[in-house]
């Protein structure tokens, strides 16, 4: 009788852990891949368990149709590298700043039809799975049209070629970027649309404020994750299972002495490995912003404030992206999350999303954290999770259910150094697979646990 019991708990672990994983399975995680940063990040070393995509930057269009692209580009290094993952690789086109000669290409059909041969002889060439069409920005309703004509005109000849290559886009979180672009139709011809929810805040606006907050307070007009994802779902309808969020793995440190508060001078963008330097200083603070669900520094003089990506901040983004139904998350860029030998970033997105299940830590990014099996496993209606912190921490622990949507904080404060122990009870949840994750600055850990009722 014990032994079939446990047979039936087996079998039903098997099943929900199966549908577990298919709920996932779904998803992209496509990270732009920047040619500039081969040093910093060798395409060997890209954590590829991670990622569903590759995006590598940039080339870009001239005015006649041909293309133009950083030295070293094609890598087939890097494409060979990722087709070796298992993965898929697409070529971005255009950008902050090379995207001049998009409207004059397209506005000219004997120029567009140059630039799709072009592609088209490119991909054949060295391999390339897709384009990724990042036109910054068509600047009023001839140049949206003629973007549409681009891509029914790349996929018609797509579709000749290689039915498998794919159309994606990179585009702004809001009107102003986007306002001549013909999403309702674009929607039918590309795989999915990349939301850029980052540099809400930066040398444009008049204070200091987050890069990417997950949401933004009724009195701050800038923007949020939520409000640029709903602009292309609710505004411009693109459907939800088109939609990529963006994530950044950069921050930026402005010259003011809050959140919200007038900023003086320039701003400096930081790469993530940048900011952790300053955290490990010592010399600045630690602050975790509970309504737009990002962390940020002030450094002890209150001259200075940055805002950062942590991997708490970034789970939260995919327990959004996958709770709303998107297709899943971009990231910019690969290569600026890299401490030691480890991506903490990256390695978030790709345990956020579902993509890993299994978390191996390392002296640079664990220090003395532990987060213990959870007991009894499986459990009704309740079980103890340990945990250990090394010293003084920022410490989250979080529950989320198969879908990766939040439903329990069991800690969310400063923890002294030692061992904790906190009951989860949940008596109100239905059967099945919970993830909880414990979190602190450059700490992420996460594990499974079964509820049977």
């Amino acid at each position: 009788m014990v032994k079939t019991i446990m047979k039936i708990l087996y079998l039903l672990l098997l099943a929900v852990t199966l549908a577990y994983s298919l709920t996932f399975s779904q998803n992209y995680v496509a990270g732009y891949y920047p040619n500039w940063l081969l040093g910093t990040l060798p395409p060997q070393n890209i954590k590829y368990e991670n990622l569903t995509h590759v995006i590598h930057a940039f080339a870009w269009p001239t005015s006649s149709g041909s293309i133009e692209m950083y030295s070293g580009m094609p890598s087939s290094q890097l494409i060979q590298s990722v087709h070796n993952a298992g993965k898929k690789i697409v070529l971005a086109f255009g950008g902050w700043g090379q995207s001049a000669g998009f409207a004059p290409m397209a506005a000219d059909s004997t120029a567009r039809a140059n630039f799709i041969n072009n592609v088209v002889q490119l991909f054949h060439q060295h391999g390339y799975d897709g384009i990724d069409l990042d036109w910054e920005y068509p600047s009023n309703v001839t140049e949206g049209k003629n973007l549409t004509k681009l891509v029914k005109e790349l996929r018609e000849r797509f579709d000749i070629e290689n039915p498998e290559w794919t159309i994606s886009m990179a585009v702004g979180a809001g009107s102003w970027s986007g306002q001549y672009i013909e999403y309702q139709i674009l929607k039918d011809y590309v795989e999915w649309i990349g939301v850029m929810t980052y540099d809400f805040h930066g040398s444009w606006t008049s204070h200091a404020g987050h890069n990417s907050p997950l949401y933004h307070p009724s009195n701050c007009p800038d923007g949020s994750c939520d409000s640029g994802v709903k602009y292309l779902i609710n505004t411009r309808q693109v459907p939800k299972n088109k939609v990529l969020m963006g994530i950044p793995f950069y921050g930026r440190e402005f010259n003011a002495s809050g959140l919200y508060q007038p900023r003086t001078g320039n701003t400096a963008d930081l790469s993530y490995n940048a900011t952790l330097t300053r955290i490990n200083s010592g010399t600045w603070e630690y602050y975790w912003d509970d309504f737009s669900r990002v962390p940020y520094l002030l450094n002890n003089e209150h001259t200075k404030f940055v805002t950062y990506e942590s991997p708490q901040s970034i789970v939260e983004k995919c327990s959004y992206a996958l709770s709303n139904g998107l297709k899943g998350v971009m990231m910019w860029a690969l290569g600026q999350d890299v401490v030691g030998g480890d991506q903490p970033l990256l390695e978030a997105v790709g345990r956020g999303m579902g993509l890993v299940t299994s978390v191996e830590t390392s002296e640079q990014t664990v220090l003395d954290f532990y987060l213990f099996e959870n007991y009894p496993n499986p459990f009704n209606p309740s079980t103890n999770i340990k945990f250990l912190v090394p010293e003084t921490s920022f410490v989250t622990l979080t529950v989320y259910d198969v879908l990766g949507r939040e439903v329990a904080v069991l800690v969310n404060e400063i923890k002294p150094a030692g061992t904790y122990e906190v009951t989860f009870d949940a008596t109100s949840l239905s059967s099945g697979v919970y993830t909880y994750v414990l979190s602190s600055e450059n700490f992420f850990q996460s594990k499974k646990m079964l509820l049977l009722k």
